[in-house]
């Protein structure tokens, strides 16, 4: 992948102390002798500090998935806003594992098993209680085994425009609680058949709502 094809001034990046799990939300500010200028990464509204030489991982979205590459820390800007510098120390790889970050999110969801041959599916209405490049956790209205697949159709709300989503999922695990007397549940499901499209499509959904949480901190 060309070096510059996806940094660019004011790409929302990422970045985490290498070995570290919490990332916290920047953004390239400038590009300079083959260093980056990024803003002070902060995570719920906390600054992530490091020491001259800290090895560091950078991750931005582009091209409809999501991308990773290391990187050096070399000091701060003496700037009225400090930036961070950071030296690239190595390639950028597109980040290939399904199960991506976890994003919180109430997507509207209808569910159904598949249908005999020649029948419809018979849809109910559930809601998304968290989503991620592999699968989702589905509040559904009666308990789904393990093992069962689901027919599962919802929207994504993308910038650039409605995402409209049909895929399968099948149930890994089923969570069952009570609420003022009444039993609900949730299914961990795993897609089982997602395209790299609307793989992209997710990635990128859960990109933009971190940089709007993170804008909101």
């Amino acid at each position: 992948m060309p070096e510059n094809q996806e940094l660019r001034i004011n790409t929302k990046i990422q970045v985490a102390r290498t070995g570290e799990r919490d990332w916290y939300a920047s953004a390239i500010q400038d590009i300079r002798g083959g260093e980056l200028y990024i803003a002070v990464p902060r995570l719920r509204g906390d600054a992530l500090t490091f020491a001259a030489g800290d090895q560091v991982q950078v991750r931005f979205y582009g091209a409809g998935a999501s991308f990773v590459f290391p990187a050096r820390y070399l000091g701060r800007t003496a700037d009225a806003i400090p930036l961070y510098r950071l030296a690239r120390t190595g390639e950028i790889e597109r980040v290939q594992q399904r199960s991506h970050v976890r994003l919180k999110a109430g997507l509207d969801v209808q569910y159904a098993p598949p249908p005999e041959k020649n029948r419809r599916p018979r849809y109910k209405k559930g809601y998304s209680v968290d989503i991620s490049g592999g699968g989702m956790r589905l509040a559904v209205s009666e308990p789904v085994l393990p093992g069962r697949e689901l027919l599962l159709k919802f929207t994504l709300p993308l910038r650039r425009g409605a995402k409209e989503m049909e895929l399968t999922g099948r149930v890994i695990r089923l969570f069952e609680s009570e609420f003022e007397g009444a039993k609900t549940y949730q299914a961990a499901l795993e897609f089982t058949d997602l395209t790299r499209s609307q793989q992209d499509a997710i990635v990128q959904y859960i990109f933009q709502r971190m940089a709007e949480q993170a804008r909101l901190r």
